[in-house]
């Protein structure tokens, strides 16, 4: 107990007494090469990515088990196992647009801007030009 008074008192004296620090005046960080300059716009671009990515491999795993049920024949394993992979895709796939939704209903609360804003390169049409 006698070390926890003293502790506090140690920790009482130094909040009290501490003074403000002025730091220096510091130059602007050069972003000459630096590929992005706005980590939120790079972290959307990341999600929207995340969110297209998950929905092509359920689209791929719900072919994957279809594929399965069909070559399943008459096996009642394999055919279990092949609907297991669907429903398991499914539930994937529910829980990729709950998030897709859950992150607009966000924008839209916040007046943020998460993934709508996300401008991937395009190619362009140079025949003709």
């Amino acid at each position: 107990m006698r070390f926890v008074n003293y502790a506090l008192t140690i920790l009482v004296t130094l909040g009290v007494s501490a003074l403000p620090i002025f730091a220096q005046d510091v130059a602007p960080i050069p972003t000459e090469g630096v590929p992005f300059t706005d980590l939120g716009v790079l972290l959307g671009n990341v999600l929207a990515l995340l969110f297209f990515i998950a929905g092509l491999l359920a689209f791929l795993f719900i072919m994957i088990g279809g594929i399965q049920w069909i070559a399943a024949g008459g096996d009642k394993i394999a055919a279990a196992a092949a609907r297991d992979r669907i429903t398991a895709a499914i539930i994937g796939l529910v829980i990729v647009v709950a998030a897709f939704a859950i992150t607009r209903i966000l924008e839209a609360v916040f007046g943020i801007r998460i993934i709508s804003g996300v401008k991937f390169p395009a190619a362009t049409n140079i025949v003709g030009d």
